[in-house]
Protein backbone atom coordinates (compact mmCIF):
# COMPACT_ATOMS: atom_id res chain seq x y z
CA UNK A 1 0.00 0.00 0.00
CA UNK A 2 2.48 2.68 -1.12
CA UNK A 3 1.79 6.28 -0.11
CA UNK A 4 -0.47 8.03 -2.58
CA UNK A 5 -1.93 4.83 -4.06
CA UNK A 6 -5.73 4.85 -3.96
CA UNK A 7 -6.91 1.77 -2.07
CA UNK A 8 -10.18 0.12 -1.28
CA UNK A 9 -10.84 0.58 2.42
CA UNK A 10 -13.39 -1.03 4.70
CA UNK A 11 -14.84 0.65 7.77
CA UNK A 12 -16.07 -1.74 10.47
CA UNK A 13 -18.50 0.12 12.69
CA UNK A 14 -21.92 0.19 14.29
CA UNK A 15 -24.44 1.83 11.96
CA UNK A 16 -27.26 3.61 13.74
CA UNK A 17 -27.94 6.87 15.52
CA UNK A 18 -25.40 6.94 18.33
CA UNK A 19 -22.03 8.54 19.02
CA UNK A 20 -19.65 5.77 17.98
CA UNK A 21 -21.42 5.15 14.66
CA UNK A 22 -21.32 8.89 13.94
CA UNK A 23 -17.54 8.69 14.29
CA UNK A 24 -17.56 5.74 11.89
CA UNK A 25 -19.72 7.56 9.35
CA UNK A 26 -17.56 10.68 9.49
CA UNK A 27 -14.41 8.55 9.25
CA UNK A 28 -15.77 7.07 6.04
CA UNK A 29 -16.33 10.56 4.61
CA UNK A 30 -12.74 11.52 5.48
CA UNK A 31 -11.44 8.51 3.57
CA UNK A 32 -13.76 9.29 0.66
CA UNK A 33 -12.39 12.82 0.49
CA UNK A 34 -8.88 11.37 0.12
CA UNK A 35 -10.05 9.59 -3.03
CA UNK A 36 -10.34 6.07 -1.62
CA UNK A 37 -13.18 3.69 -2.37
CA UNK A 38 -14.87 2.83 0.92
CA UNK A 39 -17.17 0.06 2.12
CA UNK A 40 -18.89 -0.46 5.47
CA UNK A 41 -19.30 -3.69 7.41
CA UNK A 42 -22.04 -2.73 9.86
CA UNK A 43 -22.17 -4.37 13.25
CA UNK A 44 -25.79 -4.92 14.36
CA UNK A 45 -26.83 -3.84 17.82
CA UNK A 46 -26.20 -6.34 20.57
CA UNK A 47 -29.09 -8.67 21.31
CA UNK A 48 -30.58 -6.67 24.15
CA UNK A 49 -32.41 -3.41 24.65
CA UNK A 50 -34.69 -1.49 22.35
CA UNK A 51 -34.51 -2.51 18.67
CA UNK A 52 -31.81 -5.11 19.37
CA UNK A 53 -30.04 -6.35 16.28
CA UNK A 54 -31.26 -3.47 14.11
CA UNK A 55 -29.33 -1.15 11.82
CA UNK A 56 -30.38 2.25 10.56
CA UNK A 57 -31.07 2.39 6.83
CA UNK A 58 -32.71 5.81 6.52
CA UNK A 59 -31.67 9.46 6.87
CA UNK A 60 -27.87 9.91 6.83
CA UNK A 61 -27.43 6.15 7.26
CA UNK A 62 -28.87 5.48 3.81
CA UNK A 63 -25.55 5.02 2.01
CA UNK A 64 -24.24 2.70 -0.70
CA UNK A 65 -21.71 -0.01 0.03
CA UNK A 66 -23.07 -1.00 3.46
CA UNK A 67 -23.03 -4.72 4.31
CA UNK A 68 -24.73 -5.98 7.45
CA UNK A 69 -22.70 -8.41 9.56
CA UNK A 70 -24.52 -11.44 10.92
CA UNK A 71 -23.67 -10.66 14.55
CA UNK A 72 -22.17 -7.92 16.70
CA UNK A 73 -19.13 -10.15 17.29
CA UNK A 74 -18.37 -10.55 13.61
CA UNK A 75 -17.46 -14.08 12.46
CA UNK A 76 -14.35 -14.57 10.32
CA UNK A 77 -16.52 -15.80 7.44
CA UNK A 78 -18.36 -12.45 7.36
CA UNK A 79 -15.07 -10.58 7.14
CA UNK A 80 -13.57 -12.75 4.42
CA UNK A 81 -16.69 -12.81 2.24
CA UNK A 82 -16.97 -9.00 2.44
CA UNK A 83 -13.25 -8.41 1.86
CA UNK A 84 -13.05 -10.80 -1.09
CA UNK A 85 -16.22 -9.46 -2.70
CA UNK A 86 -15.20 -5.80 -2.42
CA UNK A 87 -11.47 -6.23 -2.94
CA UNK A 88 -10.68 -4.52 0.35
CA UNK A 89 -7.02 -3.90 1.15
CA UNK A 90 -7.25 -2.19 4.55
CA UNK A 91 -9.88 -1.88 7.29
CA UNK A 92 -10.45 0.71 9.98
CA UNK A 93 -12.16 -0.37 13.21
CA UNK A 94 -13.53 1.40 16.27
CA UNK A 95 -13.81 -0.55 19.54
CA UNK A 96 -13.31 -3.92 17.85
CA UNK A 97 -12.07 -6.56 20.28
CA UNK A 98 -12.39 -9.47 17.83
CA UNK A 99 -8.64 -10.01 18.04
CA UNK A 100 -8.61 -13.57 16.72
CA UNK A 101 -10.55 -12.76 13.55
CA UNK A 102 -8.60 -9.56 12.90
CA UNK A 103 -5.25 -11.33 13.39
CA UNK A 104 -6.32 -13.86 10.78
CA UNK A 105 -7.10 -11.03 8.34
CA UNK A 106 -3.60 -9.63 8.92
CA UNK A 107 -2.13 -13.03 8.02
CA UNK A 108 -4.02 -12.79 4.74
CA UNK A 109 -2.44 -9.44 3.94
CA UNK A 110 -5.21 -7.05 4.98
CA UNK A 111 -3.99 -3.97 6.86
CA UNK A 112 -5.90 -3.54 10.14
CA UNK A 113 -6.05 -0.10 11.77
CA UNK A 114 -8.19 0.93 14.74
CA UNK A 115 -8.76 2.71 18.00
CA UNK A 116 -10.26 2.00 21.42
CA UNK A 117 -11.95 4.33 23.89
CA UNK A 118 -9.99 4.50 27.09
CA UNK A 119 -12.95 3.75 29.37
CA UNK A 120 -13.00 0.16 28.02
CA UNK A 121 -9.42 -0.63 26.98
CA UNK A 122 -7.14 -2.09 29.69
CA UNK A 123 -3.61 -3.41 29.94
CA UNK A 124 -5.09 -6.91 29.52
CA UNK A 125 -6.04 -5.96 25.94
CA UNK A 126 -2.59 -4.79 24.84
CA UNK A 127 -1.21 -8.16 23.73
CA UNK A 128 -4.35 -8.97 21.76
CA UNK A 129 -4.36 -5.55 20.11
CA UNK A 130 -0.73 -5.93 19.06
CA UNK A 131 -1.47 -9.27 17.42
CA UNK A 132 -4.64 -8.06 15.68
CA UNK A 133 -3.74 -4.55 14.52
CA UNK A 134 -1.04 -3.16 12.29
CA UNK A 135 -1.67 0.21 13.91
CA UNK A 136 -3.69 1.47 16.88
CA UNK A 137 -4.26 5.22 17.01
CA UNK A 138 -5.67 7.71 19.50
CA UNK A 139 -8.00 10.67 19.10
CA UNK A 140 -7.32 12.31 22.48
CA UNK A 141 -4.03 13.11 24.14
CA UNK A 142 -5.25 11.61 27.42
CA UNK A 143 -5.99 8.32 25.68
CA UNK A 144 -2.62 8.40 23.93
CA UNK A 145 -0.75 9.00 27.21
CA UNK A 146 -2.59 6.19 29.01
CA UNK A 147 -1.80 3.72 26.26
CA UNK A 148 1.84 4.82 26.22
CA UNK A 149 1.99 4.00 29.93
CA UNK A 150 0.75 0.51 28.99
CA UNK A 151 3.60 0.17 26.49
CA UNK A 152 1.44 0.80 23.43
CA UNK A 153 2.46 3.69 21.17
CA UNK A 154 -0.53 5.16 19.36
CA UNK A 155 -0.21 7.97 16.80
CA UNK A 156 -2.55 10.89 17.42
CA UNK A 157 -5.28 11.84 14.96
CA UNK A 158 -7.02 15.09 15.97
CA UNK A 159 -10.80 14.82 15.74
CA UNK A 160 -12.23 17.93 14.14
CA UNK A 161 -15.47 19.59 13.08
CA UNK A 162 -17.15 17.70 10.27
CA UNK A 163 -18.51 19.83 7.41
CA UNK A 164 -22.10 18.68 8.01
CA UNK A 165 -21.90 20.22 11.49
CA UNK A 166 -20.23 23.40 10.31
CA UNK A 167 -22.97 23.87 7.71
CA UNK A 168 -25.65 23.67 10.41
CA UNK A 169 -23.75 26.07 12.65
CA UNK A 170 -23.34 28.62 9.88
CA UNK A 171 -27.09 28.63 9.17
CA UNK A 172 -28.38 28.99 12.72
CA UNK A 173 -29.41 32.25 14.45
CA UNK A 174 -29.52 32.61 18.23
CA UNK A 175 -30.62 34.98 20.96
CA UNK A 176 -33.71 36.41 19.29
CA UNK A 177 -36.09 36.42 22.31
CA UNK A 178 -33.93 37.58 25.21
CA UNK A 179 -33.69 34.14 26.78
CA UNK A 180 -30.39 32.24 27.04
CA UNK A 181 -30.91 28.58 26.18
CA UNK A 182 -28.70 25.77 27.48
CA UNK A 183 -28.98 22.32 25.90
CA UNK A 184 -28.07 19.05 27.62
CA UNK A 185 -27.79 16.18 25.13
CA UNK A 186 -28.19 13.06 27.23
CA UNK A 187 -28.44 10.51 24.42
CA UNK A 188 -29.22 7.13 25.98
CA UNK A 189 -28.44 8.44 29.49
CA UNK A 190 -25.83 5.84 30.32
CA UNK A 191 -23.75 5.90 33.48
CA UNK A 192 -21.47 8.64 32.22
CA UNK A 193 -24.28 11.17 31.57
CA UNK A 194 -25.09 12.90 34.89
CA UNK A 195 -28.65 14.17 34.30
CA UNK A 196 -29.68 14.20 37.96
CA UNK A 197 -26.66 16.30 39.05
CA UNK A 198 -27.35 18.67 36.14
CA UNK A 199 -30.91 19.11 37.43
CA UNK A 200 -29.58 19.63 40.96
CA UNK A 201 -27.27 22.35 39.66
CA UNK A 202 -30.07 23.91 37.61
CA UNK A 203 -32.21 24.24 40.74
CA UNK A 204 -29.49 26.57 42.09
CA UNK A 205 -29.46 28.78 38.97
CA UNK A 206 -30.90 32.22 39.75
CA UNK A 207 -31.16 33.75 36.29
CA UNK A 208 -34.69 34.16 34.94
CA UNK A 209 -33.20 34.40 31.43
CA UNK A 210 -31.82 30.87 31.58
CA UNK A 211 -33.67 28.06 29.81
CA UNK A 212 -32.73 24.37 29.78
CA UNK A 213 -33.55 21.89 27.03
CA UNK A 214 -32.94 18.25 28.00
CA UNK A 215 -32.64 16.02 24.92
CA UNK A 216 -32.57 12.25 25.33
CA UNK A 217 -33.30 9.07 23.35
CA UNK A 218 -34.89 6.98 26.10
CA UNK A 219 -38.27 5.81 27.26
CA UNK A 220 -40.17 8.50 29.16
CA UNK A 221 -40.35 6.21 32.20
CA UNK A 222 -36.60 6.80 32.72
CA UNK A 223 -37.13 10.55 33.02
CA UNK A 224 -39.34 10.67 36.11
CA UNK A 225 -37.00 12.97 38.01
CA UNK A 226 -36.56 15.24 35.00
CA UNK A 227 -40.33 15.43 34.51
CA UNK A 228 -40.76 16.42 38.14
CA UNK A 229 -38.11 19.12 37.73
CA UNK A 230 -39.76 20.42 34.55
CA UNK A 231 -43.16 20.50 36.25
CA UNK A 232 -41.71 22.58 39.07
CA UNK A 233 -39.56 24.88 36.90
CA UNK A 234 -41.02 26.36 33.68
CA UNK A 235 -37.49 27.12 32.49
CA UNK A 236 -36.94 23.40 31.78
CA UNK A 237 -38.14 21.65 28.61
CA UNK A 238 -37.83 17.91 27.91
CA UNK A 239 -37.43 16.61 24.36
CA UNK A 240 -37.19 12.83 24.11
CA UNK A 241 -38.05 12.19 20.46
CA UNK A 242 -35.48 10.44 18.26
CA UNK A 243 -35.34 13.18 15.61
CA UNK A 244 -33.90 13.02 12.10
CA UNK A 245 -30.24 14.00 12.12
CA UNK A 246 -30.63 17.45 10.57
CA UNK A 247 -33.50 18.39 12.87
CA UNK A 248 -31.59 17.22 15.95
CA UNK A 249 -28.48 19.16 14.97
CA UNK A 250 -30.49 22.32 14.25
CA UNK A 251 -32.18 22.09 17.66
CA UNK A 252 -28.85 21.74 19.44
CA UNK A 253 -27.13 24.43 17.36
CA UNK A 254 -29.96 26.92 18.03
CA UNK A 255 -29.19 26.86 21.76
CA UNK A 256 -26.88 29.53 23.12
CA UNK A 257 -24.75 27.14 25.19
CA UNK A 258 -24.03 23.40 25.23
CA UNK A 259 -24.16 21.97 28.74
CA UNK A 260 -22.21 18.72 28.55
CA UNK A 261 -20.57 17.50 31.75
CA UNK A 262 -19.81 13.80 32.01
CA UNK A 263 -18.51 11.33 34.56
CA UNK A 264 -16.03 10.34 31.86
CA UNK A 265 -15.76 10.58 28.09
CA UNK A 266 -14.13 8.59 25.31
CA UNK A 267 -14.26 11.55 22.96
CA UNK A 268 -17.16 13.84 23.87
CA UNK A 269 -18.96 14.46 20.57
CA UNK A 270 -21.39 17.11 21.94
CA UNK A 271 -18.37 19.28 22.76
CA UNK A 272 -17.02 18.95 19.21
CA UNK A 273 -20.48 19.78 17.90
CA UNK A 274 -20.48 22.93 20.03
CA UNK A 275 -17.18 24.04 18.47
CA UNK A 276 -18.55 23.32 14.99
CA UNK A 277 -21.65 25.38 15.80
CA UNK A 278 -19.63 28.32 17.14
CA UNK A 279 -21.27 27.71 20.50
CA UNK A 280 -19.86 28.05 24.04
CA UNK A 281 -19.84 24.93 26.21
CA UNK A 282 -19.75 24.09 29.90
CA UNK A 283 -18.16 20.82 31.01
CA UNK A 284 -15.89 19.26 33.64
CA UNK A 285 -12.32 20.43 34.08
CA UNK A 286 -10.98 16.92 33.37
CA UNK A 287 -9.55 15.07 30.38
CA UNK A 288 -10.46 14.60 27.63
CA UNK A 289 -13.25 17.19 27.88
CA UNK A 290 -10.75 19.94 28.60
CA UNK A 291 -8.89 19.12 25.38
CA UNK A 292 -11.78 20.45 23.29
CA UNK A 293 -13.43 22.88 25.73
CA UNK A 294 -10.74 25.34 26.77
CA UNK A 295 -11.63 27.34 29.86
CA UNK A 296 -12.07 31.01 29.01
CA UNK A 297 -11.47 30.36 25.29
CA UNK A 298 -14.56 28.57 23.98
CA UNK A 299 -16.27 27.59 27.21
CA UNK A 300 -16.13 27.23 30.96
CA UNK A 301 -14.84 24.17 32.79
CA UNK A 302 -16.14 23.28 36.24
CA UNK A 303 -14.25 21.76 39.15
CA UNK A 304 -14.86 18.03 39.66
CA UNK A 305 -13.78 15.36 42.10
CA UNK A 306 -12.98 11.67 41.55
CA UNK A 307 -16.07 9.52 42.09
CA UNK A 308 -15.56 5.85 41.27
CA UNK A 309 -14.15 4.35 38.10
CA UNK A 310 -15.17 3.46 34.57
CA UNK A 311 -14.88 -0.14 33.38
CA UNK A 312 -11.19 0.19 32.47
CA UNK A 313 -10.17 1.74 35.77
CA UNK A 314 -9.92 5.36 34.62
CA UNK A 315 -11.40 7.69 37.25
CA UNK A 316 -14.99 8.83 36.97
CA UNK A 317 -15.77 12.33 38.19
CA UNK A 318 -18.63 14.24 39.76
CA UNK A 319 -18.80 17.97 39.20
CA UNK A 320 -19.46 20.57 41.88
CA UNK A 321 -23.13 21.53 41.48
CA UNK A 322 -22.63 24.98 43.01
CA UNK A 323 -19.78 25.68 40.59
CA UNK A 324 -21.92 24.40 37.71
CA UNK A 325 -24.80 26.67 38.72
CA UNK A 326 -22.40 29.63 38.93
CA UNK A 327 -21.06 28.89 35.44
CA UNK A 328 -24.59 28.71 34.05
CA UNK A 329 -25.52 31.99 35.74
CA UNK A 330 -22.42 33.68 34.32
CA UNK A 331 -23.21 32.71 30.75
CA UNK A 332 -26.89 33.55 31.21
CA UNK A 333 -26.13 37.05 32.46
CA UNK A 334 -22.86 38.07 30.76
CA UNK A 335 -23.66 38.58 27.09
CA UNK A 336 -20.16 39.85 26.29
CA UNK A 337 -18.54 36.74 27.80
CA UNK A 338 -20.89 34.47 25.92
CA UNK A 339 -20.09 36.26 22.65
CA UNK A 340 -16.34 36.03 23.36
CA UNK A 341 -16.56 32.28 23.95
CA UNK A 342 -18.66 31.82 20.80
CA UNK A 343 -15.95 33.63 18.83
CA UNK A 344 -13.37 31.37 20.46
CA UNK A 345 -15.31 28.30 19.34
CA UNK A 346 -15.42 29.63 15.79
CA UNK A 347 -11.68 30.25 15.80
CA UNK A 348 -11.04 26.70 17.00
CA UNK A 349 -13.42 25.34 14.35
CA UNK A 350 -11.61 27.15 11.57
CA UNK A 351 -8.12 26.52 12.98
CA UNK A 352 -6.93 23.76 15.30
CA UNK A 353 -10.13 21.71 14.95
CA UNK A 354 -10.69 22.18 11.22
CA UNK A 355 -11.76 18.94 9.52
CA UNK A 356 -8.81 19.06 7.16
CA UNK A 357 -6.52 18.12 10.07
CA UNK A 358 -8.58 14.98 10.69
CA UNK A 359 -8.44 14.06 7.01
CA UNK A 360 -4.66 14.49 7.00
CA UNK A 361 -4.44 12.37 10.14
CA UNK A 362 -6.16 9.45 8.42
CA UNK A 363 -3.93 9.87 5.39
CA UNK A 364 -0.91 9.60 7.71
CA UNK A 365 -2.27 6.41 9.28
CA UNK A 366 -2.57 4.76 5.89
CA UNK A 367 0.98 5.78 5.03
CA UNK A 368 2.29 4.41 8.36
CA UNK A 369 0.52 1.10 7.81
CA UNK A 370 1.86 0.74 4.28
CA UNK A 371 4.45 -2.02 3.75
Amino acid sequence: MPAGLLVRIGVVTKWFNRGQPVVGRHTRSALDSLGHETFVLARPKKDFGKHSGALSRDDVWDQPGVTEASAFDIPLADYTEWIDREGIEAILCDQNYGFGELAELRKRGVKVIGRFVWEHFTADHVEGARSAYDLVFSMTRAEQERYRDMGLETPYVPWGCHPELVEVGNAVRRGHDGAVTFVFTGGFLGRRKPLEPVLDAWAKVRSERARLIVKAQVERSRLAEAEQAAAADPRIELRIADEPTRQHLETVAAADVTLSPARWEGLGLPLYEAVAFGQPAITNAVAPMDEITLDGVNGLTVASRPDGEARSGIPAHSFDTKAMAAAIDRLASEDALRAKLADGATELRDGERAWEHTVRGFASLLEMAAP
